[in-house]
């Protein structure tokens, strides 16, 4: 299992950075590992993503597992290769937005022998990821 976590301060109230990540769709300006998210017909919390981990392409079914308003939101991917959980903590910081993300990831079958590559590029990558995020919702 691979456990990742990234934090930042952005400069902009709560409502305003989780309305914008509860969006799914908004993916795909900011994590440089998702191609495509499309919501699923007829069910809300799920997107249908494509997702470029270098060493892996697939398409899965992204899952609002749980959603706290201003607070949380647990999202999911289950597929045969891997599977991960993505959390999402906002807190209000003087007026501006204090996010966590944290992503836990395991690799199955042979992408399991890759593990340890996956994990030293991941926390770049979501790095990156929230730095790319805070510069669209702070410009």
């Amino acid at each position: 299992m691979i456990e990742t976590t990234v934090s930042t301060v952005i400069n902009k109230p709560v409502s305003e950075v989780f309305a914008y990540i509860c969006n799914m769709q908004n993916q795909t300006a900011y994590n440089s590992s998702i191609s495509s998210s499309e919501p699923v017909a007829g069910n809300p919390n799920e997107f249908k993503i494509q997702i470029d981990l270098g060493i892996l392409k697939i398409t899965e079914i992204y899952k609002l597992e749980e959603i706290i308003q201003n607070q949380l939101i647990v999202a999911s991917c289950h597929s045969n290769s891997m599977k991960f959980i993505d959390r999402y903590e906002f807190k209000n910081s003087d007026g501006k937005c204090h996010l966590t993300i944290s992503d836990k990831m395991e690799l199955k079958g042979l992408f399991k022998l890759s593990e340890g590559l996956v994990k030293m590029n991941l926390k770049s990558q979501m790095t990156a990821n929230l730095n790319a995020l805070k510069k669209i919702l702070e410009s």
